[in-house]
């Protein structure tokens, strides 16, 4: 278990669960030919993602216009050579790369070996012709380990100004249209309770609730808090220029979503990583204090008692 590739397997398995806990179901972990728990627990992850999936896609297929809509995962756009000369922000958030580290990089690195198998047999078979599209499964394959499959639509077209060959890539998904349906049923309540006068009218002037492309704005920034848990949080500013939005907009929907500040957030998780630590790890105290943000072992000690009801040294002694 402590060999180091277990090590990468556990941690590919950690990033399906948390995947699953923000709700998206397209990920899976590459399978090996390994006969042991972590292969099991790999192939349950994998299992769990895809029925709840499934599941919603059933939903969907009941419901469909009220409940889900496609929409655009990713998009490229590559030249003759198959390099990449446009992308969208998307790609960074999926798969993990850095957006303009990936212009001029062949598309087919992107994706798995099976899938690159597929992908050149594809580029064949559009070019039998000068404007030709289809749409195809891709499994790309994100930068932590994870592979992620993907509907895609490809054209590949004829430039006439240039005489060179562009195709363009566009991967989707089915995704669950919340905002929509939660405005209609707190719109239909606050009207019944104005009519009893239970509700000020004024309270129509409130923003709606946070849109899909909200809730992905957020949850990034939400990812940098957890992957910087031992720098000092930003400014509301510098969040905000994250979340592609103003100061107010990012203070209010982050508590919407989170139902906390970031500042909150940031202190939950850093308590939260210190108590996997202390009752998993032999490191000391005080160097998990700095692991985690907390300038001394005094003061992470002080916010753990207050969150947890004991100190740190009683969960070390009662984990031994």
């Amino acid at each position: 278990m402590d060999r180091p590739e277990n090590k990468k397997r556990l941690e590919d398995i950690f990033s399906q669960l948390v995947k699953i806990s923000n709700g998206n179901f397209s990920y899976q972990i590459n399978r090996s030919d390994n006969d042991d728990i972590l292969e099991a627990l790999t192939f349950l992850t994998n299992s769990a993602s895809e029925e709840i999936k499934d599941a919603f896609r059933h939903q969907a297929f009941v419901n469909l216009h009220n409940s889900y809509h496609l929409v655009v995962q990713m998009f490229f756009e590559i030249n003759d050579s198959g390099q990449i000369i446009k992308t969208n922000y998307k790609v960074e958030e999926l798969l993990g790369y850095d957006k303009t580290a990936l212009l001029d990089t062949p598309f087919i690195n992107l994706l798995t070996n099976d899938s690159r198998k597929g992908w050149k047999k594809l580029l064949k078979e559009l070019n039998r012709s000068s404007i030709s599209e289809m749409t195809v499964n891709l499994t790309f394959m994100e930068q932590s380990g994870l592979e992620l499959p993907a509907h895609c639509h490809i054209i590949r077209f004829l430039n006439n100004t240039n005489n060179k060959e562009r195709t363009i890539i566009t991967s989707f998904d089915m995704v669950q249209n919340k905002g929509i349906k939660e405005r209609k049923i707190k719109k239909k309540v606050e009207l019944q309770l104005q009519d009893h006068k239970l509700l000020s009218k004024k309270m129509d002037k409130e923003e709606p609730l946070l849109n899909m492309v909200d809730f992905d704005n957020l949850r990034r920034v939400k990812d940098y808090i957890l992957d910087n848990l031992d720098e000092p949080l930003p400014s509301i500013k510098t969040l905000a220029q994250l979340c592609w939005t103003n100061e107010y907009k990012f203070k209010r929907g982050f508590k919407e979503l989170y139902a906390m500040t970031p500042f909150q957030y940031q202190k939950n998780e850093r308590l939260r990583r210190a108590h996997v630590l202390i009752e998993h790890s032999n490191k000391t105290i005080g160097s998990i204090a700095k692991m985690v943000g907390f300038k001394k072992g005094n003061h992470l000690a002080r916010e753990f008692k207050k969150k947890y009801g004991y100190s740190p040294t009683a969960l070390r002694k009662s984990s031994k």
